[in-house]
């Protein structure tokens, strides 16, 4: 007996229809009005489906519905957002040319978008980390300001891993298959309402692509997946995971980025102008457009070389050699023998395209950086260590002209800011500034904002990032089996009076979480200071090779243990977009210290920032480039060692001394005995 599932699509009434628009719209994802339409709905419902508009609504039940709909108050509100809705998508975006005038855009200015992943919201898992929450605000902005923009990008069966910890404190990963039905993501279709699904050859083996697509505000997300029936099993699971350990399920998938993400926007008839790669997996399109231009144009191979440098731009994130993608170049043998030799070029002068020596690597960066016109690093200090790292790329040039810029990563507002700070812009800044936030003057509304409000919204915010942790604890210890009484002590962790650090961030050793764990003694008395203590929150998850992040993980969970400290430093299980947004809205200083120049920029510290929280940071990424002495602290101590023991040690000290004597002593005293100086 042959069982097959099938997907049925829930009624809407006619005066909900707008909601239902809404929802398949990320738009609703960011929007705090829409969000507030939903919580009035079924506010644990909404909670219970991670805020994903789309599975809520398929999760109401038919009474719910017929309720909603006969529901004048909400129904005032559902018209208020989707009119609100509607003035979004009809915005016309613009850009500043260099004196200051305003330009339309154009619509046959299009830019495409590629990225290995993209991170939008907690409810649709293509993401790992800052790279992909990255691409996904920049789509975000690209809609608030009306840029015509695509993304191009892969649809994975089960995404990245899911993070729990176990009883013995070591992490373990839980790989949950993504239910596309239940999210915004539709089926992208041709004229005659077929679904787009089309062939590429792969070691000369047809692979079978279906085309998806997810509406990003005014932005189109396509996404590619081999997960269809037209595929056998070793072609199916080519889009299972992100950043497979398989190498040649690696360069299969970036193969299909590149090149059949350059055949996807062909066959949906989109010619854009500039081709934007974010981070290397995607450089593999060169060689479709080199097929393209030579092959089907007749172009001359240098003459395509130059058209297709003048109209790419390369980003890199990486600062870290081993961290940059790359094959052996058995690999590249392997997979573009047969474009290479369409191309008329020999194999070895193809290699040479992806190296700087005489090694058997094949660097994608450098083929991106070879074929692009403008390359940048993701702040001002990135940029530098980027000349660095590729400097051999230009071997006549001196390493200060090495033609590597920067532009420093930003964050999307909308997406980012509380609710309670989102409130104080749209009332002191007006509603311009998600437009318009080029216009430095339209900031200048920020100093009129009154401390004490500010202050208000913060301790609100601090409130629901307290309740928010106890939770998530409790739901923990409740999957392990715990013990009652553990249960209720958790159920109380942290206090909203006391100073709270936050500390989140992927688990990697250059990123020393475990720094602060030095001298166990000395932060054991700055975090039980009877009169001003301190309580710091944990969050982050450790690569699944990476035994070394996993073991700091288990560190600070023992200390914390066999301290009796665990009501002073807890570790928030399985780190995702949601987890991030409660607090970097909610903590009172952010805590970055990595092994300076490993971080590229860090934006976490940025999404603190804008809600009014303060840095503690070594000056890496972009916190050189906003510090100014009053806005937060500098870690500096450890700038004049090399040896990475005495740099650790020294920086160390020094946060311990700027908790003892600055930090803890700026936020228990309180001007006028209501708030920090």
């Amino acid at each position: 007996m042959k069982l097959k599932n099938f997907y049925v699509k829930p009624v809407v009434p006619d005066s909900l229809q707008p909601l239902y628009e809404v929802s398949y719209n990320m738009w609703s994802t960011w929007d705090k009005e829409a969000e507030r339409l939903y919580r009035r709905i079924n506010p644990e419902l909404f909670r219970n489906v991670k805020h994903n508009p789309v599975e809520f609504l398929h999760r109401l039940s038919s009474e719910d519905m017929d309720k909603l709909s006969k529901d004048n108050g909400f129904l005032y509100e559902l018209n208020k957002v989707y009119d609100k809705f509607k003035r979004y998508m009809s915005f016309e975006g613009y850009y500043t040319d260099e004196n200051g005038d305003d330009i339309p855009t154009h619509s046959d200015d299009i830019i495409a978008y590629f990225s290995m992943e993209f991170g939008m919201h907690e409810s649709v898992a293509i993401y790992s980390g800052g790279l992909g929450v990255l691409a996904g605000d920049y789509l975000k902005a690209a809609s608030d300001t009306g840029i015509p923009l695509y993304g191009i990008g892969l649809l994975y069966t089960y995404g990245y891993m899911n993070q729990r910890i176990a009883i013995d404190g070591f992490q373990q990963e839980e790989y949950l298959e993504n239910k596309w039905y239940l999210k915004a993501v539709k089926e992208t279709t041709d004229a005659n309402g077929e679904p787009l699904i089309f062939p590429m050859k792969i070691k000369g083996h047809n692979v079978w692509i279906k085309i998806w697509e997810i509406d990003v505000g005014k932005i189109k997300l396509y996404l590619l997946d081999t997960n269809i029936p037209q595929n056998d099993i070793s072609a199916r699971c080519i889009t299972d995971h992100l950043y497979i350990a398989d190498k040649h399920l690696r360069i299969q998938q970036e193969i299909i980025l590149g090149q059949g993400g350059l055949k996807a926007l062909d066959l949906l008839g989109i010619k854009p102008k500039v081709f934007h790669l974010n981070e290397g997996h995607s450089a593999f399109l060169i060689v479709e457009r080199l097929k393209q231009l030579v092959l089907d144009h007749k172009m001359p191979f240098e003459k395509a070389k130059q058209l297709i440098k003048q109209s790419t731009v390369f980003t890199t994130h990486t600062p870290v050699i081993e961290g940059n993608e790359h094959f052996d170049e058995s690999f590249i043998r392997e997979y573009f023998k047969e474009d290479v030799e369409a191309l008329g070029m020999t194999m070895e002068r193809f290699l040479q395209c992806g190296k700087v020596d005489n090694s058997r690597i094949f660097w994608l960066p450098i083929f991106a950086i070879k074929y692009s016109k403008f390359r940048n690093g993701v702040s001002k200090l990135h940029g530098d260590v980027s000349k660095e790292m590729w400097k051999d790329v230009f071997p006549h040039l001196h390493d200060d002209e090495v033609p590597i810029d920067f532009v420093t990563n930003g964050v999307h507002l909308q997406t980012w800011l509380s609710m309670e700070i989102t409130y104080l812009f749209d009332r002191y800044l007006g509603p311009d500034y998600m437009h318009k936030a080029n216009r430095t003057t339209l900031w200048d509304g920020i100093s009129a904002i009154p401390s004490n409000e500010i202050w208000e919204a913060h301790k609100r915010r601090k409130e629901q990032l307290v309740t928010f942790i106890r939770k998530k604890l409790v739901h923990t210890l409740q999957r392990r089996g715990a013990p009652a009484k553990k249960i209720k002590k958790a159920s109380n962790a942290l206090n909203p009076q006391y100073l709270t650090i936050g500390f989140a961030r992927r688990f990697a050793t250059y990123k020393r979480a475990n720094l602060l764990l030095q001298d166990p003694e000395r932060l054991k008395k700055i975090l039980t200071n009877p009169l001003r203590p301190v309580q710091i929150i944990f969050a982050g998850k450790a690569h699944p090779a990476d035994v070394a992040g996993k073991t700091i993980i288990k560190d600070i969970l023992n200390f914390a243990i066999q301290n009796d400290l665990e009501d002073h430093i807890v570790f928030v299980e399985d780190y995702d977009m949601d987890i991030a947004r409660h607090m970097i809205q909610g903590v009172d200083v952010w805590l970055n210290n990595p092994i300076k120049p490993m971080e590229a920029s860090g934006t976490s510290g940025i999404k603190a920032g804008i809600n009014g929280v303060l840095n503690l940071s070594v000056l890496d990424g972009w916190w050189p480039e906003c510090f100014n002495g009053t806005n937060g602290w500098a870690i500096t101590a450890g700038d004049f060692y090399s040896d990475i023991t005495l740099k650790s040690s020294a920086e160390a000290q020094q946060i311990y001394d700027l908790l003892e004597e600055e930090i803890t002593e700026k936020y228990y005293e309180k001007r006028d005995s209501y708030f920090p100086e």
